[in-house]
């Protein structure tokens, strides 16, 4: 049997053909054929006649052949050329012409903006905002790169009361009273102002109400508030037509009278006839008297009399001088209040009527 020797003189064992060396006497094992001097095609192994050396990574020293595209693999005692694959963008190819991931959040100087973070994912990375922790009065703007003062008013996350009014303020915000309340000492509440106690007589020209965080004027009856809202103007009330007949106004208030022949009645607005005949009918007509709205007539007998100019005085028809009687020629008309007669003379004997004298 033929021997292999190693480097130093360490021996190695003839396997047919074939010269290897123990595994703990190169790294990694020798493995050559005997009875070859010098290399062969495509091998790495230097030969010495009974000697073996460690393998020549032909692909480290740069005496391989492979072109452009390819990339140059070591094997024991040899090397081959592999074809080189095209990493996709985010991936880059390792020496073994692996396809690995390019950490962005390393290579690229700046890969996020302020505020936020970068996280590396496979073939890319992405950048997340940072948690921004505000104090208490503030919150993160819309990018998130800042604080930013909270508007309790606005939002409607103020404490404030019915009674005041809420003022912002940078981190925080104040209750203030409303125009009419004052600060209470002792209740730290808002209460209200009595406008008419604080300056009474000054603000109004009648009557002062206190209303909640104000006041108003009223007027008396018969006075309307100016537009001024505190003066009052006297108010015409005959342009109502409150009366029946007449009307006069008069300083806050007005007054109904009516019409010769009519009288004010109890509810101080209609007038009502007077019955003047009812009243003193003996002393306004001789004869009859007849009550007419506001006024009166006298009237007299249908025959016998008629009336004078003064309207109440019936005087008597002399219908026997008129000659309005019906007496015949034998008769004598004679006249009488509100008539006459007729009268038919026969005289005694030895006497005769004077008219046939």
């Amino acid at each position: 049997m033929s021997s292999c020797h190693r480097t130093l003189g360490t021996r190695a064992t003839l396997v047919t053909g074939l010269c290897q060396l123990p595994a703990a006497t190169f790294e990694p094992s020798c493995i050559l054929r005997a009875g070859l001097g010098g290399l062969g095609a495509g091998q790495g192994l230097p030969f010495t006649p009974g000697l073996c050396v460690p393998d020549v990574d032909e692909c480290a020293t740069g005496t391989h052949n492979c072109q452009a595209g390819f990339s140059c693999q070591n094997t024991r005692g040899s090397f081959y050329c592999q074809v080189r694959q095209r990493c996709m963008e985010g991936f880059l190819q390792d020496p073994e012409g692996n396809c690995v991931d390019i950490n962005e959040c390393t290579s690229l100087p700046e890969p996020c903006r302020s505020g936020f973070s970068c996280v590396n994912t496979v073939g890319s990375y992405t950048c997340q905002r940072h948690p921004l922790v505000c104090r208490r009065g503030y919150h993160a703007n819309q990018d998130g790169s800042a604080c930013v003062d909270v508007d309790e008013c606005e939002t409607g996350l103020h404490h404030c009361g019915d009674t005041q009014v809420c003022h912002n303020l940078p981190g925080s915000h104040r209750c203030d009273c409303k125009p009419g309340f004052q600060r209470d000492a002792f209740s730290r509440s808002c209460i209200d102002v009595n406008e008419c106690w604080a300056s009474p007589g000054r603000l109004c020209q009648h009557t002062c109400e206190n209303t909640l965080g104000s006041y108003r004027c009223a007027c008396a009856s018969g006075f309307l508030l100016a537009a001024d809202g505190r003066h009052c103007e006297d108010v015409n009330e005959c342009e109502a037509g409150r009366c029946s007949q007449e009307c006069a106004n008069i300083y806050g208030s007005y007054q109904c009278y009516c019409r010769q022949g009519y009288q004010l009645a109890e509810d101080g607005h209609t007038c009502t006839d007077i019955d003047e005949c009812a009243q003193g009918a003996g002393i306004l007509c001789t004869f009859r008297c007849l009550n007419v709205p506001g006024s009166y007539q006298c009237a007299c007998p249908d025959q016998g009399y008629t009336m004078m100019a003064n309207g109440r005085t019936c005087k008597d028809l002399d219908e026997c001088a008129l000659g309005t009687h019906n007496c015949s020629a034998a008769e004598t008309c004679f006249n009488i209040q509100g008539g006459f007669r007729c009268l038919r003379f026969t005289c005694p004997p030895n006497y005769v009527q004077v008219s046939e004298m």
